[in-house]
């Protein structure tokens, strides 16, 4: 019965030797084939290019990555109550440094504002990032490394933290909605 699935097995075929695509090629034969190969089909669609130029500029080269170690809205338990109006709470880490966020609804709705303190404390320049093509925003953590963000609109967001005399370091992305 053609089309129908067998406990039995696939039937025995003999399968036929492998016939190689580029057989008696010299050293420019196998060139030109392998430039075929990974030359282009055609152009990739708009939105992949923007989507390629928007990741680009997203980047921090120069900072040390701090890496998300907590998040309130990934533990279950915490989800629930954060829908009763608790905020969410984020931890970032690299080496030498803790960046802890607390972002909850701003004053406007659909409005965001963080709270954040780094450990050690200590004064430093935070860059707010936002989706490619979004200006940043700046804030100023005090002596105690304590720094207050109001007005964030819903979307992607890093923190880049510049201290004094150390590395830049930038946060992971993450979402608030």
């Amino acid at each position: 019965m053609d089309g129908a699935v067998s406990p039995d097995g696939p039937p025995d075929r003999e399968v036929p030797a492998a016939a190689s695509p580029l057989p008696g090629l010299d050293d420019e034969g196998l060139l030109a084939a392998l430039g075929e190969m990974l030359s282009p089909r055609g152009t990739p669609p708009g939105w992949l290019v923007d989507l390629a130029k928007g990741s680009y500029a997203l980047r921090a080269i120069d900072a040390e990555l701090a890496t998300l170690t907590s998040d309130s809205e990934l533990d279950t338990t915490v989800s629930r109550l954060r829908a009763g109006g608790a905020p969410r709470l984020v931890v970032f880490e690299t080496g030498d440094l803790t960046v802890e966020i607390e972002i909850r609804p701003g004053n406007r709705a659909g409005w965001w504002q963080l709270i954040g303190q780094l450990i050690p404390a200590g004064p430093a320049r935070i860059e707010v990032r936002r989706a490619a093509g979004s200006e940043p925003g700046w804030a100023d953590a005090d002596e105690r490394g304590r720094f207050a963000v109001d007005d964030l609109a819903a979307g992607p967001l890093s923190l880049t933290c510049v201290r004094p005399a150390q590395r830049a370091a930038t946060t992971a992305w993450i979402t608030i909605d």
